[in-house]
């Protein structure tokens, strides 16, 4: 529920809704996927552009590598066509193409492994277009077959448009240039001895290649555009989902139900439990307006999950102002009592200063216990991280039948922290469902006291 703030037509969200606000924000006005400009397909948004080609750059390296290496192999194929079907300077155009135009582009292939060319590759297959493209050119004019239409030059159009990883307009102008060159070489030459109407349909056959070749380039980077803004949008949807799910279990039981172990419940055998709750906060909601509780429960839960962080324990759950906290779970945690208690201290002096929306000071009380325990996430929706066993049901005894602004602890609180805390007895007082218990009262400022005054108490 959205907090007015005082200012007029201005709501605050409180801290435990602002995450899921901001990501529901994001989703309504996000839309289906970012627009592209209808010339040049580029992203309109200047971060979706250079994401797209830093992902184009680094994803298709390889392909690179395949298309230097297919151009070869055709070249090859090639070799066996001068030597038969040129007219003149047959061997020695077959050679060239063997030895020389492959070994150009084994060099590029090479190059593509130096880190200057793992982002520039896009030249490296310019370079390449255009060295079989001359080459092709110079071999029909010095072949003796001048005529501006080959079935090789067409080959390598289609090459350019399809197999070359380039981006769109990479590829126009990489194929325009190419045509240009080879229809430069080879024109001349045509108009010599050839019939012009043939000339000029070889020309146009050409051009027409170059046509279907941009039409099926441009459907072939807006289909990888496309594919690409779903694919960043489904990894932002899933790291909503990651990010959700760590907020709601802990990060190592999260983890493991990504990984597909449903197994998550386990018995633990020394963790410590602490409640905090608000003093007369049943009074205090029935006396205020639900905004003003709201944002008295959000500011002071605000400072625990602050403090939560600071100490290392896990969060388990709030329960109108009930406020539960453990340490030593889930498996694998580090922390331990002593992080329970000192948290326990700061919580105290986390409300100091604090006061309820009539104006008097705000009070908790805390109650900790510790022992064996079972844990484990229940449930198959809505689900949480939760914790059972007789310390989670004394330390919320020890909370509610504690007094505002102390510490009730158990005996086993006791025992563990007599060397860092003085504890005050109250003797026994009657706890629910666990008949006639001795308590003590934890003093917040941490002091050292001997193993035998701990006995003595």
């Amino acid at each position: 529920m959205p907090i007015a703030d005082g200012k007029a037509g201005r709501l605050r969200y409180p801290a435990p809704m602002k995450f899921l606000h901001g990501h529901v924000r994001q989703d309504d006005s996000a839309g289906d996927l970012p627009p592209l400009d209808r010339v040049s397909l580029e992203f309109k948004d200047i971060e979706w552009e250079r994401g797209y080609k830093a992902a184009m750059r680094d994803g298709n390296l390889l392909q690179v590598r395949r298309a230097l290496l297919i151009g070869i192999a055709l070249n090859t194929v090639f070799v066996p066509v001068d030597f038969f079907g040129l007219w003149l300077n047959a061997e020695l155009l077959g050679l060239l193409r063997l030895f020389v135009l492959n070994g150009l582009m084994l060099v590029g292939y090479v190059l593509s492994y130096l880190d200057f060319w793992r982002t520039r590759w896009p030249l490296l297959l310019n370079l390449a277009a255009v060295e079989v493209c001359v080459f092709q050119a110079l071999s029909n004019v010095y072949g003796g077959h001048p005529l501006p239409v080959d079935s090789g030059f067409i080959l390598l159009i289609f090459i350019i448009y399809s197999l070359f990883p380039l981006f769109y307009i990479q590829a126009v102008v990489t194929a325009s240039i190419s045509t240009v060159l080879f229809l430069a070489i080879t024109f001349p030459f045509s108009l010599e001895d050839t019939d012009p109407i043939r000339v000029v349909s070889s020309a146009m056959l050409i051009i027409s290649a170059n046509l279907v070749g941009l039409f099926a380039a441009r459907r072939l980077e807006l289909l990888r555009r496309r594919a690409f803004a779903r694919s960043v949008i489904i990894d932002q949807e899933r790291n909503k989902a990651r990010e959700l799910l760590d907020r709601i279990l802990p990060a190592s039981v999260a983890q493991r139900l990504r990984e597909g172990n449903g197994h998550t419940t386990e018995r633990l055998s020394d963790v410590a439990v602490l409640f905090a709750d608000l003093q007369d906060f049943t009074t205090l909601a029935a006396s205020c307006e639900p905004e003003e509780t709201l944002t008295l429960l959000s500011d002071v839960f605000e400072k625990f999950d602050a403090l939560v962080a600071q100490h290392g324990v896990e969060k388990i759950k709030t329960i109108g102002d009930a406020y539960m906290v453990a340490s030593g779970a889930p498996p694998g945690s580090t922390s331990n009592i002593r992080n329970i208690a000192a948290l326990a201290c700061d919580m105290l002096r986390a409300v100091e200063g604090m006061s309820r929306p009539d104006g008097t000071p705000l009070g908790i009380r805390i109650g900790i216990s510790s022992g064996p325990i079972i844990a484990g996430v229940v449930g198959d929706s809505r689900f949480l991280y939760d914790l059972w066993g007789d310390p989670v049901n004394t330390a919320s005894r020890m909370e509610t039948t504690g007094e505002c602004g102390r510490i009730q602890v158990t005996e086993d609180v006791v025992a563990a922290l007599g060397d860092i805390y003085r504890f005050e007895p109250r003797g026994e007082i009657e706890i629910k469902g666990k008949g006639r218990m001795r308590t003590w009262w934890m003093t917040p400022s941490p002091e050292p006291v001997s193993e035998t005054a701990v006995a003595a108490e």
